[in-house]
């Protein structure tokens, strides 16, 4: 990417990194991943669209009663898939720990489960209807790269920079996550996007 058209390959914090069609990984083929953190130590973020068969309850011990205990769990990559993490919509800043973080507007990372937990354990989630109450994605695992792998990864078209947005983060379907974001780039990404290829330009 063209640091003239687009973010610099040293500040992706904040932006999609959508799979390109060659990507073959099975850890990201197909996948939208937000990056938390970029910088010279290398980048982290979660894959915000491969939704597991599992839920919080049947995996997080001690969860069974909780309100998340139906919250379908999202793999977040291939790396230490025994930690949870959490991005939600905006919630009461005395429920976030001093480690949350916003990477886009109306997104929220959260490294703390137990504050979650708490939150969703409150009165004041508690009484909120169900269409009322804040966005809550949970995600097991993360991906990571050491200094300068995105950046090779970058140069050698693997991946597609967008902007993220939180209405993508939160409400794509799991299965079409991938195809709804590459769309948002528009023109020739629409085409890719419906086919899966990238249409000959010869």
């Amino acid at each position: 990417m063209d640091a003239s058209t687009g973010p610099t390959r040293s500040d992706l914090a904040g932006h999609f990194l959508i799979a390109e069609t060659d990507l073959q990984d099975p850890n990201f083929f197909r996948t939208v991943v937000l990056i938390l953190h970029h910088n010279e130590e290398g980048a982290f973020g979660l894959v915000v669209n491969r939704e597991s068969e599992v839920t919080v309850g049947a995996v997080i011990e001690g969860m069974e009663q909780s309100s998340l205990a139906e919250f379908p769990v999202f793999v977040g990559g291939p790396v230490q898939q025994n930690y949870v993490f959490v991005l939600h919509s905006p919630i009461a800043r005395r429920y976030s720990s001093e480690h949350a973080e916003s990477p886009c507007e109306g997104v929220f990372f959260e490294p703390s489960f137990q504050h979650i937990m708490d939150y969703t354990d409150s009165e004041d989630y508690l009484a909120l209807s169900e269409g009322d109450r804040p966005k809550i994605r949970v995600f097991a695992g993360y991906s990571g790269w050491g200094p300068g792998q995105l950046e090779r990864e970058l140069s050698e078209d693997a991946w597609l920079v967008h902007p993220a947005r939180a209405d993508l983060v939160f409400d794509v379907d799991s299965a079409e996550g991938w195809k709804k974001v590459l769309s948002q780039k528009g023109g020739f990404y629409r085409i890719v996007a419906e086919t899966g290829y990238k249409p000959s330009m010869n």
